[in-house]
């Protein structure tokens, strides 16, 4: 079943392939999650398409983006890609600046690899935004700094896999409260860590919001001029 969501934006849900789509030549943006889609070949005709959600679906292979040269756009999380060569078909879409691999806990067998990210940086030198992190620009300064300390803890071989996530919005309180005073330093590091990325990850996605509502005001404000 497809809904329209906006001018050029659909999403489609209840499918096992992207069949349905081959008409809708002019879409601008298509969310196809949590599906049972394994095929991308069908996708070949959106050659306007620039925001893509393939995320929770069944999809090993990206063979098939190769002919998307608008997209900017793609999550691609909670899907079966298991190697860094699965990836290399993004090196084709030139216009690629912003990916997601991984969503909090949900990602793709490939995040695990010690490799990863360094070697998918090294594939797309021009993406701008890997998994909610910016790579570039003003932001990137503290992914650098929260991957240094990432890397200290997994040196340090602290056992982080029971560590709770901290919530989006930390409260002063939670600093104060006597267990996070009992803490060691490098488990003091790694609830920082979390707390900072998951208010970076909220912060980039109200812009993302933001953005499309000041595209949709322009719209309407075109639209009420040339009527």
């Amino acid at each position: 079943m497809a809904q329209e969501e906006a001018d050029g934006c659909f999403m489609v849900e209840g499918i096992e392939n992207l069949g349905c789509v081959y008409m809708c030549e002019n879409l601008v943006s298509l969310d196809v999650s949590y599906n049972r889609i394994t095929d991308l070949a069908p996708l070949f005709k959106l050659r306007s398409l620039q925001i893509l959600d393939l995320s929770n679906n069944k999809i090993s292979s990206l063979k098939g983006l190769e002919q998307l040269p608008s997209l900017n756009f793609l999550n691609i999380s909670g899907n079966s890609l298991s190697t860094l060569e699965s990836l290399k078909p993004l090196d084709t879409i030139p216009q690629l600046r912003k990916l997601i691999l991984r969503d909090g806990d949900v990602g793709n067998p490939v995040c695990h690899l010690d490799s990863y990210p360094g070697k998918l940086k090294a594939l797309l030198p021009d993406l701008l935004m890997l998994d909610f992190r910016y790579l570039k620009g003003p932001l990137s300064g503290i992914f650098k700094k929260l991957d240094e300390v990432d890397n200290t803890l997994q040196e340090e071989q602290v056992p982080i896999e029971d560590l709770p996530r901290s919530n989006p919005v930390v409260s002063p309180e939670f600093w104060e409260d006597e267990f996070f005073d009992d803490l060691d330093i490098k488990m003091k590091l790694r609830y920082l860590k979390e707390a900072l990325n998951s208010v970076y990850v909220e912060k980039y996605r109200c812009e993302e919001l933001l953005e499309l509502c000041e595209a949709e005001d322009q719209r309407l404000i075109h639209g009420h001029q040339t009527q």
